[in-house]
């Protein structure tokens, strides 16, 4: 284990076609899916012009990403603009441990599609929300929130067998949470209370220099 890791940015992938238009969702594999400005996507710049006031030093940093092409195509904006030269001496890794919360046969659908393919089962999601939340429900073929937050967790051991003190994860909306409650060990409330961050956003979780602990902040 690495006992010295001090900091973890995470960076959501920034806006993707899907987010302007959904029915992409229904012609193009969610893990195709790109930016809607894969060469200057203005959020994607702003957020390495953040990344930059940290002062990272890319000899002492790694940084990791969902293999799906909009979190590729967001590290490559982010990194450049943080680290200028320094971008080619920094590690990257691919990890499909940070892949999007998975759907499975209702990948795409429409609430309308999702109940006229399968009306018993979601009804049961109806169930669930109205009184348990999302958390615990498996898409037909996909995952729960739960399965997501189980694979993070098997990324965490990834990440303490680095030497690495400071790491970049570039990753989707549920995966952010789900590393969050994962890294605090947070209850299914606050995940269920949590918003997905916006497309873009660095949070960072951060060592307190005064009590050692572990502490958050969007840049």
């Amino acid at each position: 284990m690495n006992p010295d890791i001090q900091a973890i940015a995470l960076i959501r992938h920034s806006r993707s076609k899907a987010n302007d238009d959904p029915t992409v969702y229904l012609t193009t594999p969610d893990h195709a899916i790109s930016l809607s400005r894969p060469e200057d996507d203005p959020e994607a710049v702003s957020a390495g012009a953040l990344l930059e006031t940290l002062a990272l030093d890319p000899a002492d940093l790694c940084s990791w990403r969902s293999p799906y092409v909009r979190c590729v195509q967001t590290e490559a904006l982010v990194m450049r603009r943080a680290l200028g030269d320094g971008y080619d001496r920094v590690l990257r890794r691919d990890s499909f441990l940070l892949r999007e919360q998975e759907f499975g046969d209702w990948d795409g659908l429409s609430e309308a599609e999702m109940e006229a393919r399968s009306p018993e089962r979601y009804a049961r999601r109806a169930r669930m929300t109205d009184h348990f939340g999302r958390f615990y429900f498996r898409y037909p073929a996909g995952e729960s929130r739960a399965d997501v937050v189980q694979r993070i967790s098997v990324f965490l051991g990834k990440l303490h067998r680095t030497s690495f003190r400071r790491h970049v994860l570039f990753l989707h909306g549920v995966t952010q949470r789900a590393f969050r409650m994962a890294w605090f060990n947070r209850s299914v409330d606050w995940f269920e209370a949590e918003p997905n961050p916006a497309n873009a956003s660095v949070l960072l979780i951060e060592r307190d220099p005064a009590t050692g602990g572990w502490r958050e902040r969007y840049l």
